[in-house]
């Protein structure tokens, strides 16, 4: 196995029933690690599937990549993208009315792949600083209302930028009835990690909607370990007023980390279809 060691917290909080799911796979082989965390919202099926969908259809596509000769075979990066939009379609052509975030964080080696679609963040850390590898797609954001605008679709907040009124994110797996304004096309970050990365946190906006990321800094650098990281990102939610599921993942990788080549984190490229 990988020298990954992880914690997980999940939480019901506030709502009355859990709409999040989360996954971990991993392939000591392919030295293949993977977190992800789904944020359902009208359900928790589509939250379901792309769970136990996304990733396995990923690692089938590519190990069926290293059949074809090398100047054939796709990216992770164009993998990555596809297990995305088949997963969706899959949601979608089942007539499913829920939808879900998704963030997902690969690790292949010496090399990363973060992808999401929606307000669900993979934040990675050092000793003295932070930076999310992923980016919230809010109706608002300028790209994505002209986007729902050009495609017909109104942003209107209640309480919140909202497509049509209703869904608070523009990007999300699901959701058919505000289709084609709401996008599945995720945001993919590719790069190589470094010694100087110690932690990885994965969580839902029922987390960053009342904690800063200096919040979740704090409690990575006083708390013990993966567990009590873990458990207090979530309490520490829960107690400013989170009204939301609250799903956190840590990721451990001091020691994972040793073994690497580069000192810091580089990031190579950022795909994205739908901007």
């Amino acid at each position: 196995m990988m020298n990954i060691t992880y914690s997980i917290s999940e939480e019901t909080g506030r709502r009355s029933h859990m709409e999040d799911a989360h996954a971990i796979y991993q392939d000591a082989d392919r030295k293949f690690f993977a977190a992800e965390i789904y944020d359902g919202h009208g359900g928790r099926e589509a939250a379901r599937i792309a769970s136990g969908m996304l990733t396995p259809y990923f690692m089938h596509a590519w190990a069926k990549e290293f059949e074809k000769p090398f100047k054939d075979r796709l990216s992770e990066y164009q993998l990555l993208r596809e297990a995305y939009l088949s997963t969706d379609a899959h949601i979608v052509q089942r007539d499913n009315r829920s939808g879900t975030t998704a963030a997902n964080l690969y690790i292949v080696g010496d090399r990363f792949l973060a992808a999401n679609v929606g307000d669900t963040r993979v934040m990675i850390l050092t000793r003295k600083s932070f930076s999310f590898l992923t980016k919230d797609h809010k109706p608002d954001l300028p790209e994505e209302k002209a986007r729902i605008e050009r495609l017909g679709g109104r942003v209107i907040s209640y309480g919140a930028p909202r497509v049509e009124g209703i869904l608070a994110v523009s990007r999300a797996l699901g959701d058919t009835s505000l289709r084609p304004y709401v996008s599945s096309e995720p945001r993919i970050v590719e790069g190589y990690l470094g010694k100087e990365n110690d932690y990885a946190i994965l969580a839902c906006d029922g987390v960053w909607d009342v904690l800063s990321a200096d919040d979740v800094m704090q409690i990575v650098r006083t708390a013990i370990d993966p567990r009590e990281i873990s458990r207090e990102i979530s309490t520490k939610a829960f107690n400013h007023g989170s009204t939301d599921n609250i799903t956190v993942i840590v990721l451990d990788l001091r020691e994972y980390a040793k073994k690497l080549t580069r000192k810091y984190l580089e990031i190579t490229g950022i795909v994205d279809h739908g901007a």
